[in-house]
């Protein structure tokens, strides 16, 4: 009778203080989802709707928050520094695990967060002009090898998965190329219409329509396999071997979440990825949604940032 006594004394107290006795999040107050883009672009757009039909699935609403800045760092930085109650959760892309080898981050990709869920495997294209005369992958190469340094390719921002993308085609390829970083694939894709650029590198949700629509001419996806969304475009790694680099969403929780927390909410995304919500934006957008176990996505981040720690290493890059 004494231990029961003193079992729901304690369980009052901590009711009262607000303390969860097993780490998970109380109440019903909102999830906090920190998002790092601004609000309107296709990270904030899938990062909501993932929400919205989490929250159909979830006995507590989840809701966005933007928190934009210094290439994802600052919302990044932020949830790394809260409770992992489950009141807060990061939506996260590549520049997770690519910002630490280039920026000051107060944050380690491998051991600072709960990884939740991954979202989507995001292609890069590497996609040139209708009239341009590379008409294949091997074309960039020998014209780069031709003239090293006069072949421009543009990107969707310095330290971007486009951007990393291009380092390691260089690298495979044995090229060197000229970078011209943008902010956003839709200013790169302009400029290259505008043939002010060679070939750009950017999301294929960025590209498809013009890609289909006969505007742009793709040379080659970054994926392992070719995509069902465009069957007939070959892979990098088909005239490249290695070259394989995936952009990536996905959700992330402070270091340190009950184990419990994270299943459920994995479940949730899993749900989430393969209902009528998300479906056709998925098919209309070129996006390949991947349904993971905490355990895969954690494998996920670990290898991506070995990957692209060496390859920094190797091209000597500094963005400090």
């Amino acid at each position: 009778m004494e231990m029961a006594r003193r079992v729901l004394v304690a369980g009052l107290l901590a009711g009262a203080l607000g303390t969860p006795l097993t780490g998970m999040a109380q109440g019903d107050a909102p999830i906090r989802m920190i998002m790092p883009y601004t609000p309107g672009g296709g990270a904030d757009t899938l990062g909501r709707l993932v929400a919205t039909s989490m929250n159909k699935r979830g006995d507590r609403n989840i809701l966005v928050e933007n928190k934009p800045g210094a290439n994802t760092i600052l919302a990044t930085d932020y949830v790394s520094t809260q409770k992992p109650d489950g009141n807060t959760l990061l939506y996260a892309s590549s520049s997770f695990t690519i910002n630490p080898h280039l920026y000051k981050v107060n944050y380690d990709p491998a051991s600072s967060f709960t990884p939740i869920a991954l979202l989507s495997e995001i292609p890069l294209v590497m996609v040139t002009t209708k009239d341009s005369p590379f008409q294949k992958v091997q074309d960039v190469v020998d014209k780069a090898k031709a003239k090293p340094g006069q072949v421009s390719f543009a990107s969707y921002g310095l330290g971007s998965a486009a951007h990393l993308g291009g380092v390691l085609f260089e690298s495979k390829a044995s090229v060197k190329m000229l970078h011209v970083p943008y902010k956003g694939s839709m200013p790169a894709l302009n400029d290259l219409m505008g043939h002010h650029v060679d070939v750009a590198i950017v999301s294929l949700e960025s590209a498809l329509a013009m890609i289909k629509g006969g505007e742009l001419r793709a040379l080659g996806i970054f994926n392992q396999d070719r995509l069902s969304s465009l069957p007939d475009v070959p892979t990098m790694v088909e005239t490249v071997p290695g070259c394989v680099a995936v952009g990536w969403n996905g959700i992330l929780a402070p270091k340190g979440l009950d184990p419990a927390v994270v299943k459920k909410l994995n479940d949730q995304v899993n749900q989430a990825l393969v209902s009528s919500d998300l479906k056709q934006y998925f098919i209309n957008q070129g996006l390949e949604p991947r349904q993971r176990s905490p355990e895969e996505f954690a494998q996920a981040i670990k290898d991506e940032n070995a990957k692209w720690g060496q390859l920094v290493k190797a091209a000597g890059l500094t963005l400090q």
